[in-house]
């Protein structure tokens, strides 16, 4: 009798606690790790927090308004410029207006690797590019950066990371996009000296939208000398929602800033280049997460957990 009430009692707890999604993105890529993190330290509190895969940054925007059980996402920062820039996908834009920060996370730089006869940004002019799968958060700030700077590929090719690399590794594009934090395991894993490759610096003055960034000399065993470029920061996105929604993306709002520290010491090493009130232009705070707001706690706390990587 006593395990029949205790099972019925954790059936009761169960389907009262809230159950939440969050949509982030490649299987192997960081904003997958991040998400798991932020399932592990919900989940003590009795927020189960189901961590879903993603085709990036445009279908993390529909899926925060869209996709059953899924209230949160993780986007790149320059989303909503392409989106009133260049997008023509009219629902799209509607519901841009009603997207809102949690938090800013951490700044991913933005690489353009190319032959080595491509000298400046403006050298893709007339170029067979690999600007990332279409929807990716690559794809969409390579776009953003054309319109930006009105360069005109001759041809836009839809590939991202190792398919990319070997295309260009084959002669048959002349450079490729890729928006990760350096260093980037694609390039320190995958390419040499022999390769023949550099990046190319983005230090243009139409693209003030975007943080400027250094990728120091040395990141790659390849790069002899630093590249001025430009960076996106991945922000934890939600919908403007009202009542029980908007109460529980609070709580998961207040639980990651109560565990910070922790997460820094236990959590993805990108926790640590983590600002939480860090101020996003464009992307205002969601106004539930605003009214909750506290100090950060002083001295690390979290799940009784081992993680191991």
């Amino acid at each position: 009798m006593k395990i029949l009430v205790s099972a019925i009692f954790l059936a009761m707890s169960l389907s009262t606690s809230p159950r939440m999604g969050i949509v982030t993105g490649g299987a192997t890529g960081t904003y997958i790790k991040i998400g798991e993190d932020i399932g592990k330290i919900a989940e003590p509190s009795g927020i189960y927090l189901q961590v879903l895969e993603s085709a990036g940054s445009i279908q993390n925007v529909f899926d925060v308004r869209k996709k059953r059980g899924v209230q949160l996402g993780i986007v790149q920062s320059d989303v909503l410029e392409y989106i009133r820039d260049i997008s023509d996908d009219q629902e799209l834009k509607v519901i841009a207006t009603k997207l809102a920060a949690v938090y800013p996370l951490y700044k991913e730089e933005v690489h353009v690797l190319g032959n080595l006869s491509l000298k400046t940004l403006h050298d893709l002019q007339g170029k067979r590019v690999a600007i990332g799968p279409q929807r990716s958060g690559t794809y969409l700030t390579a776009k953003t950066i054309f319109f930006q700077t009105g360069i005109t590929p001759s041809k836009e090719v839809f590939l991202g990371g190792k398919e990319a690399l070997d295309s260009l590794r084959k002669g048959e594009i002349d450079a490729m996009f890729y928006v990760a934090g350096a260093p980037a395991t694609l390039f320190s894993e995958n390419t040499t000296v022999d390769d023949k490759f550099q990046l190319i610096g983005l230090d243009d003055k139409a693209l003030d939208s975007y943080l400027t960034a250094v990728i120091p000399a040395g990141t790659y065993k390849w790069q002899e000398s630093e590249v001025r470029t430009v960076a996106v920061k991945a922000v934890l996105i939600t919908f403007s929602y009202a009542g029980e929604q908007c109460q529980n993306v609070a709580k998961v709002a207040k639980i990651i800033r109560e565990n910070k520290a922790w997460l820094d010491v236990n959590g993805h090493p990108k926790w640590r280049e983590v600002n939480l009130d860090e101020k996003l232009p464009k992307w205002p705070q969601y106004e539930c997460v605003a009214a909750t707001q506290e100090r950060p706690q002083s001295k690390p706390k979290g799940p009784d957990i081992k993680i191991v990587r």
